[in-house]
């Protein structure tokens, strides 16, 4: 077994794709969350509570600090995918 985890080319393959979809997620969350300072599943538009709207708060420091933490986290998932699919490439010409 390689340092990757991996013995043949779909299995390089198999987890490209997936630190792919991993930093794909969590580099989404942190850009939605450094826009508008909610996380992925909070609705970030006016709520109607009986006969008032009730605006969304602002987003504060934090909340777009932890958005940045979120996008460089992702990004370190970008490299196992650059990494396994070179891997996978060079396995199936060589």
């Amino acid at each position: 077994m390689t340092l990757a985890g991996a013995d043949t080319p779909g299995e390089h393959l198999q987890l490209a794709a997936f630190t792919a979809v991993a930093a794909a997620f969590f580099i989404w969350v942190g850009r939605k969350q450094r826009r508008t300072g909610r996380g992925a599943f909070i609705p970030g538009r006016t709520v109607r509570v009986g006969d008032s709207l009730i605006p969304p708060r602002p987003s504060t420091r934090v909340q777009r600090g932890a958005g940045c933490a979120y996008i460089v986290f992702g990004c370190i998932f970008v490299l196992p995918a650059v990494v396994n699919t070179g891997m996978a490439i060079y396995e199936l010409l060589g």
